[in-house]
């Protein structure tokens, strides 16, 4: 189907040591007399099928989510589950609901066929086949079951998100509220980890102690991509360009340059002109950064400079999320298009928003204010003799 799937090494250890605990200890106690071959046999399938039960939850939300125009980069079976590694976020709370679901729902209805199929084995009167189908049919109930619980990063997390983006109409808001619920959940978990580990002594309970840490650190991921996009989103690309930047000449230095622009002064983006007045092109100057003393004397700002038509491009009035899903959170240079002329009115760097790409506290608000970068949009002037017309 053209997405690729790779397995973990831990996939393949956990595997390994499942069948031959399947083969050594729990068939031999279902049927007298099974012989080593039949039971690694069976015990191999019996693994393959678990495997291959996850491997249909994965696809079970690839599948669903081309429908709704969204590719699937991979699909990855590693020891805590699966993963698969969409191109991009749910466009609508319908299409995160359906994504979300189709996960479980699989599960759900490879419990129904492997109940069925041990239904049938149980009339063949064929005792460790019957057990392993009962098995697999449980398994995937639970799979089913617990991937429900509304809390990130599981599936019911992702329709806690849509049920509270139909209703409040803010999507990064409900990602931010299924993102705490996750980190409750990840607490529970590790309380439970714990009280297996020293109250009932088992060596499970290290395992569990693994998966309630998963469950925080992705979480916590997940809470740290909802707050950042709702800034972004709050924050059109008009606000954080420098406005109608003064020009520089192409046949500029880059020591020329820096004397006149000291290393203090923030990255930004400069229009680069000839004799003319017409721009042929742009110039980050942390790129003047990137030379040595002995460079920088011979290297001038025209061998340098990004002609106009290679910059990224955003509407004013676009929020900046937008404008970064096209071209990356870190674009060297971004020029601000005003959409009724059509023309560049402000050029921006990373160092203009960065300020909005901070990690957030802990439950996801921000402990203090967040304070833009030593460069304010706007403030920026290159001195007069830099300018030549």
């Amino acid at each position: 189907m053209g997405i690729p799937v790779s397995v973990g090494w831990s996939v393949v250890a956990a595997a390994g040591v499942a069948a031959f605990l399947l083969a050594r200890s729990v068939l031999p106690a279902t049927e007298e007399g099974l012989s080593l071959k039949i039971r690694v046999g069976l015990a191999l399938i019996a693994v393959a099928l678990f495997l291959g039960s996850i491997l249909a939850h994965e696809f079970g939300h690839a599948l669903t989510a081309r429908r709704h125009g969204i590719s699937t980069n991979s699909v990855k079976l590693w020891i805590f589950g699966g993963v698969a590694a969409l191109s991009s976020s749910a466009r609508s709370p319908r299409a995160e609901f359906q994504i979300a679901l189709a996960g479980p729902a699989t599960n759900a209805v490879l419990a129904v066929i492997f109940g069925g199929a041990a239904a049938v084995s149980s009339q063949i009167e064929f005792a460790p086949a019957t057990f392993l189908l009962t098995g697999l049919a449980v398994v995937n109930a639970m799979l089913a079951i617990t991937n429900l619980v509304p809390a990130a990063p599981l599936d019911g997390g992702r329709i806690l998100t849509a049920i509270i983006w139909r209703r409040t109409g803010r999507p990064e808001w409900a990602r931010l509220v299924s993102a705490r619920c996750g980190i409750l959940l990840s607490g529970a978990v590790l309380l439970f980890g714990l009280v297996e580990l020293f109250r009932f002594d088992r060596l499970s309970g290290f395992y569990t102690l693994a998966i309630g840490l998963f469950l925080g650190f992705a979480a916590r991921s997940d809470l740290n991509t909802a707050v950042i996009r709702g800034r972004l989103t709050s924050v059109q690309v008009g606000d954080v360009l420098t406005p109608y930047p003064a020009a520089i000449h192409d046949s500029l230095t880059l020591n020329q340059l820096l004397r006149m622009c000291p290393s203090t002064t923030a990255n930004v983006s400069l229009p680069v002109q000839r004799w003319s007045h017409q721009t042929i092109g742009y110039l980050s100057t942390a790129v003047a950064h990137t030379f040595s003393d002995a460079e920088r004397t011979w290297t001038t700002v025209g061998q340098l400079m990004t002609p106009p038509e290679m910059v990224p491009t955003a509407w004013t009035s676009e929020p900046l999320l937008d404008a970064l899903e096209r071209h990356g959170t870190a674009p060297g240079q971004l020029l601000g298009i005003d959409p009724k002329s059509g023309l560049v009115v402000g050029t921006a760097t990373p160092d203009q928003f960065r300020h909005f790409l901070l990690p957030p506290g802990f439950w996801g608000g921000d402990s203090r204010r967040l304070a833009p970068s030593r460069l304010r949009a706007g403030t920026f002037q290159v001195p007069a003799r830099l300018q030549r017309s």
